[in-house]
């Protein structure tokens, strides 16, 4: 990966439409040069998908928090990764190191909804322990690391 192939994914990072047109002045290279550096950046896996970023309060849903969960019986676990991957209020799940053994990030209308979501989680044979933080505010927010 050169400078072009980072700057290429700096520009698609801020704006995933971005022409190819508009990508090729700035990077000062032809158009077919640089579809094929975005092809190639797909085909390596480095560009997972192109998407868009929804706010969630003009969705109407308000609600962010992040779940810190407890496992304690592994062999029922998979029951846990059904019910989140079928959930469209949970949209990240992580194995994480410490006292916690997942943490999930979720979106809910209101208090309600988000109560509705973790008695479902507790009822989970596998989860022994939750624990919720509600987002106040978010600063920051991006897709991913860009390379340096």
């Amino acid at each position: 990966m050169d400078a072009i192939d980072k700057r290429l994914l700096e520009i698609l990072a801020d704006d995933a439409r971005c022409s190819a047109t508009d990508i090729s002045k700035e990077v000062n290279l032809s158009i077919p040069a640089v579809n094929k550096r975005i092809a190639r950046l797909r085909e390596s896996g480095i560009i997972e998908k192109f998407t868009v970023q929804i706010d969630p309060g003009k969705i109407g849903r308000s609600v962010q928090a992040f779940i810190m969960l407890v496992v304690d019986q592994y062999s029922k676990v998979d029951e846990l990764f059904a019910f989140i991957d079928k959930s469209r209020n949970i949209v990240s799940c992580y194995a994480i190191t410490g006292e916690y053994d997942y943490l999930l990030r979720l979106y809910a209308r209101d208090i309600e909804e988000l109560e509705r979501v973790l008695l479902a989680l507790k009822e989970k044979k596998c989860v022994s322990k939750s624990h919720t933080m509600f987002v106040l505010k978010e600063h920051k927010h991006t897709k991913g690391p860009l390379p340096t």
